[in-house]
């Protein structure tokens, strides 16, 4: 066995090596189906899976609800966050046992621009808090808590502490201690620089949009929300000596009337209706396993067809069924092991990338 492995592997190289630009072809045939196997599984993979890593990102383990977040036309803001009161509703929530925070999320579309003119749209998230969910704790430049929101009187000092993606920091050539101009209105956009304290693209993975992160309250101002308070989301982390079951239990009992979700819950009620697109993602990684494998087997089952002769003429020498066997599949090993390597090399490049956050 030994010595028809040894023939074999000899045989093959010389076949390969006999005619290169069949080898070659062969070679890139390989690699350009696996390449579409490892990018379209990805995408697919990504689909379905963006959504639970985003709320991870995040650091929290649960996430209490109010209602759907509603679009309102000709609001400053043109959102409608359904938890009101909600600094109080965190209040209540932290004092529980088992959470150590609870951060609530304010959502509304904002004008920004590094400079009093020129004015784009992006969603403005409000919920620095601790600063645990963006990795703010060590940043020098960063006041924990909401400072502004003074117990609800919203007469405390601004911080104007802004935190960006890095979509938006190339976009507009800005680094940290950069001033960005925010408001819900382009007169109060004019009339409030923030400084960026740090580049994250946290809620941007989150959203899949574009966001800059302020102070709750702060956000409150700019967009003259103060009077509701209002949130559209309250993420909680808990803490390490209680169950995150045993916690979403305690808060389902004292606020029924949020509903109170996990993370993958809270994937799944984003998604809520719109199994179109889970559906998609299943069949396009199902087709692209199938195509890239039939594409593999395609491209090698044809250069042992044009191999015929020689296989004929190998044979007619005397050499042995099992040995030409040998020869086919190393010759197949060989072929996918340098596409394999080729496709893997080329699909990093391929595959799209972030800036970095700092």
């Amino acid at each position: 066995m030994l010595d028809r492995t040894r023939v074999g592997l000899q045989v093959a190289l010389a076949q390969l090596r006999d005619d290169r630009t069949q080898a070659v072809l062969a070679v890139l045939g390989v690699a350009v189906a696996i390449s579409l196997i490892v990018l379209l599984v990805g995408l697919g993979y990504g689909v379905l899976t963006a959504g639970t890593d985003a709320m991870t990102y995040i650091q929290a383990d649960l996430w209490m609800a109010g209602g759907p977040v509603t679009v309102a036309p000709g609001a400053i803001g043109g959102v409608e966050n359904p938890i009101q009161g909600s600094h109080e509703v965190a209040r209540r929530v932290e004092a529980r046992d088992g959470v150590e925070a609870a951060q609530p999320l304010a959502f509304q579309t904002v004008y920004v621009s590094p400079d009093p003119s020129g004015f784009d749209t992006v969603i403005g998230v409000g919920g620095l808090g601790d600063g645990r969910q963006l990795g703010l704790e060590d940043n020098p430049n960063f006041t924990a808590g909401d400072v502004h929101y003074a117990n609800g009187s919203y007469d405390g000092p601004m911080t104007r502490e802004i935190v960006i993606d890095p979509e938006l920091a190339e976009r507009y050539g800005l680094s940290v201690g950069d001033s960005l101009y925010v408001g819900g209105t382009l007169s109060a956009a004019r009339d409030n620089p923030f400084e960026v304290i740090a580049i994250r693209n946290t809620y941007t993975r989150f959203l899949g949009s574009s966001a800059v992160t302020l102070h709750l309250s702060e956000l409150q101002e700019v967009s003259g929300t103060t009077g509701t308070d209002g949130a559209a989301l309250i993420a909680v982390r808990t803490t390490g000596g209680r169950q995150t079951d045993a916690v979403k239990r305690d808060l389902e009992q004292r606020f029924p009337e949020f509903e109170i979700r996990t993370n993958t819950e809270q994937v799944r009620a984003i998604v809520g209706g719109q199994a179109a697109v889970v559906a998609s993602a299943v069949t396009l990684v199902v087709v692209s396993v199938v195509v890239g494998v039939t594409l593999v087997v395609n491209v090698l089952t044809t250069m042992v067809y044009q191999q015929r002769r020689e296989f004929a003429a190998l044979k007619a020498a005397g050499l042995r069924g099992r040995t030409l066997v040998s020869v086919v599949l190393w010759q197949g090993l060989l072929v996918g092991l340098g596409g394999g390597l080729l496709a893997v090399a080329a699909a990093r490049p391929a595959s799209p990338s972030r800036p970095t956050d700092s």
